[in-house]
């Protein structure tokens, strides 16, 4: 998670999680346990505020001292206290917590008058209640949570259920900001919703999609740009977090955006809108493959530079025998040997990659005896055509070129008169040295 919104909070903020124990909470649900899904909403939002600045942590579990015969409608207790870089400690004790009893959410409430202490006034106080079923001691929660709000206690109060009925929904909602997990599968849109509601920010993730509309594609860099003023605002490199998924970052939510994705090619989504106190998800096509030019023979250590086109535009300049990330699709390739080799119709698929093979050249030392005026041609479709021009004050020159048959024309410069044009023929074998004296 980014944390540079964050930072810009004064006022500390506390986090309690207040987490339902009782015994329904073992209930089987979607391939797992109630429980089950309580642990990864709770440790994904720990996880994420673990590292932000002037956040505390704690935990308060009820329903786990007492098995659900006995009605303990006091089965309530704060087991982590509040610390900052406090995520472990939760994640740890919550693993040890074994669902047995009955649902004093209204009791449970009460005592975080003790959880935040006297000087809970000082703090930006957040309670996150996590819990599949409503108030089993008869009391009501909602006033509690209002009474203590009034006085300052709670700041906000939000309220996740574990596959709560629709019709049970305003028993829940009057406790705080109500969300229902429908399925263990929405865990990471929760934990992601929760957080940005907490702190009035954008949470935001972006989907590089692959040919199968999956967004499996990352290590961009992404530059996120005012739209208005033109400016970029933010710069960041998208990453796929521990989890299999998109990481999220967090946006300023009154500006609109036009992201530059710096894929080879780069590709852009403009103008984008985010909303307020929700998870905003921006999808942008971007497969990729790898385009790799192979030299040839194990003796050739160098590295040969090569343009990438597409469209008749350059792209980027890469060198030879490493592999280069590309947009799929058609690519032309001028690959700066003498001579120059062209190659067109290069197909970049998914995940996947197109090597260009080469033969490595060989090495040409030309020892002039005196000042030229010359070039090295080659014969193309019965006509000659230059590959390169040779100095004319040097004296000896070393050139790597492709293999295949050259001539060299040339005249001293000290004659001058035209028949004193003279040519010398060689050929090149790939990774072979060789001297043409002139």
């Amino acid at each position: 998670m980014s944390t540079n919104i964050f930072a810009q909070n004064t006022q500390p903020t506390r986090v309690l999680f207040l987490v339902d124990a009782s015994r329904s909470m073992l209930q089987n649900w979607d391939k797992n346990s109630k429980m089950f899904a309580a642990h990864k909403v709770v440790n994904g939002i720990a996880d994420s505020l673990n590292n932000m600045p002037n956040v505390e942590m704690a935990m308060r579990v009820y329903g786990h001292q007492s098995p659900q015969p006995l009605n303990d409608c006091e089965d309530s207790k704060l087991e982590v206290g509040f610390k900052t870089n406090n995520a472990l400690a939760i994640k740890n004790r919550l693993l040890d917590i074994r669902p047995q009893g009955v649902t004093p959410i209204a009791y449970s409430i009460e005592q975080t008058i003790t959880d935040f202490g006297p000087n809970a006034k000082n703090y930006n106080n957040i309670l996150i209640l996590i819990s599949d079923g409503f108030e089993s001691c008869g009391f009501n929660p909602c006033e509690v949570v209002m009474r203590l709000k009034n006085q300052g206690i709670i700041t906000k109060s939000y309220v996740i259920g574990m596959g709560i009925d629709a019709s049970e929904y305003s028993e829940f909602s009057c406790m705080g900001e109500f969300m229902n997990l429908e399925s263990e599968q929405q865990s990471q849109y929760v934990i992601d919703n929760t957080i940005a509601r907490i702190f009035n920010s954008v949470f935001t993730r972006v989907n590089l999609l692959d040919l199968n509309k999956d967004p499996s594609e990352t290590d961009v860099l992404m530059t996120f740009i005012d739209t208005k003023s033109g400016k970029p605002r933010f710069n960041y490199y998208h990453t796929i977090n521990a989890k299999g998924i998109p990481d999220t970052i967090t946006l300023d939510p009154a500006m609109h955006y036009d992201v530059q994705i710096h894929t080879t090619p780069e590709t852009w989504k403009k103008d984008v809108e985010l909303n307020k106190g929700e998870l905003n998800i921006i999808t942008q096509p971007a497969p990729q493959g790898y385009l790799k030019v192979a030299v040839k023979g194990e003796t050739f250590k160098g590295r040969i530079n090569c343009i990438v086109k597409r469209d008749d535009n350059i792209v980027i300049n890469q060198t030879s025998n490493e592999s280069q990330k590309l947009l799929i699709g058609e690519y032309g390739l001028e690959i700066l040997t003498l001579p120059i080799i062209k190659v067109s119709g290069v197909r970049v698929e998914q995940d996947k990659t197109t090597t260009i093979e080469i033969s490595a050249p060989g090495y040409v030392t030309f020892n002039k005896s005196e000042q030229i005026a010359g070039a090295i041609y080659e014969y193309k479709e019965n006509k000659l055509a230059e590959v390169f021009e040779l100095s004319e004050t040097s004296l000896k020159e070393t050139l790597a070129l492709q293999p295949g048959k050259y001539i060299v024309l040339y005249r001293y410069l000290s004659q001058k008169h035209m028949d004193a044009t003279s040519e010398t023929t060689f050929e090149v074998v790939s990774g072979t040295t060789l001297t043409v004296r002139l």
